[in-house]
Formats: C-alpha cells, sequence, structure tokens
C-alpha cells in the first residue's frame, strides 16, 4: 500500500487541507512539518477519541502511510470510518479507495469501494465521481448490475439528460455506424449523456418499458444530433 504513489497523493492533498484550515490542529501541523510524527500522533488522537472527524481522518492517513506509526491498513479503516459516520467526504473517498486496491490487510470490495465513493460523490467529491463515471462508461463488471440505481438516484451526478427528437435512433456498441446495434430508442425516450466524441454521445439509457436489463445496466453509443436537451 505505501508504494501506491496515486492513494498517497490523493490523501497528502485531503491530509493538508484538512489539517491546515482546522485551528486545534496547529500544532499537529507543526509537528508534522518538523517531522515530529509523534508530537503530531500525540496530539491528534485524543482529540479523535473525542470525536474530531479531522483528528480520525489524519489518524487513518498516518497509519496507511507508516508516519511516526507501523503501517496498518486496517487500523486506518477503523480511523476512517469513525470519520464516516460523521459524513467526512475525504475519509468516505479514501475507504473507497481502500477498498478498491485491496492491497494490504484490506482485502478488495468493489461492492463496498462503490458504496463509499458514492457518499463521496454525492456532496460533489469530484474524484469519486470520476472514478465511478469511469466504471459505468467502461462497462466494468464491478458495477454491472447497480448502473441503473446509480442513474436513477444520482444521475445528474454524471452527465447530462437528453432526450431523443428523431422517430427512432440506432443505439451501437461503439461510436461507429459499422458498430452493432444493440437496441433502438424512439422519440421522446431519454438517455445519461456521459461523453461525447464528436457527433457521437457515450451514454446510459434511462429506465424504460421495452428496455432490457442488460442494456440498462450499461453505457453504450449514440449519434448525438439525434438527441436534444430536455425542456
Amino acid at each position: 500500500m505505501k508504494n501506491n504513489f496515486f492513494i498517497i497523493s490523493i490523501l497528502y492533498l485531503a491530509f493538508t487541507v484538512n489539517v491546515a484550515t482546522a485551528s486545534d490542529l496547529d500544532d499537529a501541523v507543526e509537528a508534522m512539518r518538523t517531522g515530529n510524527f509523534a508530537e503530531a500522533y500525540c496530539i491528534m488522537r485524543p482529540m479523535a477519541e473525542g470525536g474530531d472527524a479531522d483528528a480520525q481522518y489524519n489518524i487513518g492517513w498516518m497509519y496507511l502511510n507508516g508516519y511516526g506509526l507501523r503501517v496498518n491498513d486496517s487500523l486506518a479503516l477503523d480511523w476512517w470510518k469513525k470519520a464516516s459516520r460523521q459524513g467526512h467526504t475525504d475519509a468516505n473517498f479514501s475507504i473507497g479507495m481502500l477498498y478498491s486496491l485491496g492491497e494490504g490487510e484490506v482485502r478488495k470490495d468493489s461492492s463496498k469501494a462503490i458504496d463509499y465513493y458514492l457518499l463521496a460523490a454525492q456532496v460533489g467529491q469530484e474524484d469519486a465521481i470520476t472514478i465511478l463515471q469511469s466504471m459505468m462508461m467502461r462497462n466494468d463488471k464491478e458495477i454491472k448490475g447497480r448502473m441503473h440505481s446509480i442513474i436513477y438516484k444520482h444521475g445528474l451526478l454524471f452527465g447530462k439528460i437528453r432526450e431523443v427528437k428523431a422517430r427512432k435512433l440506432n443505439v451501437r456498441k461503439k461510436p461507429t455506424v459499422e458498430s452493432k446495434i444493440v437496441t433502438q430508442l424512439t422519440k421522446g425516450k431519454r438517455v445519461l449523456e456521459m461523453y461525447k466524441q464528436g457527433k457521437w454521445s457515450q451514454v446510459a439509457i434511462l429506465y424504460n418499458e421495452g428496455i432490457e436489463e442488460g442494456i440498462r445496466d450499461r453505457s453504450v453509443w449514440v449519434y448525438n444530433p439525434l438527441l436534444e436537451a430536455v425542456q
């Protein structure tokens, strides 16, 4: 886990923002800056035990990376879950990353990762939104079966609703007229447009009677001149 540069970079930025904006933790910040992680931990631990969500989150970060402490993913997860229960956005995102990676002592669990990404995405955490949107656009097996539910509840986080203006619109597997047609949409049917590539749009079909379940839980391509904004 400690060798995963991406997650460390994300968490370091989140740690800096959370600590730097919490006046209660100024002493801990100074201790961190001078490399005195033990002192920073001693300052934050009572605060975390007293219910301070930022302190709980930051102690988890220290356990994850071994700053003044033995690396322990399980303890990092425990502290982040305490912060998560208080609605701490960065903790929710970090838990999602931990379950996504499945390295160290915490086993990979894609379903839990998606749950925590959603908690972060609901309050506008951009990295969580991007990860979930990318999973839907790639038709990842981890999100299969959940796309319809996610889009139904949180669709506008991941794109814009468009309506079919043509009498019929071919829905294709790839952005080309040579690609296989997987279904057709009729005038007035709605899609969630997640990505545009020239005159093609990658969309998720919003629930309509007659649309197969397998199509509802995957992203597909349509010719976007035949779509219009919802009035």
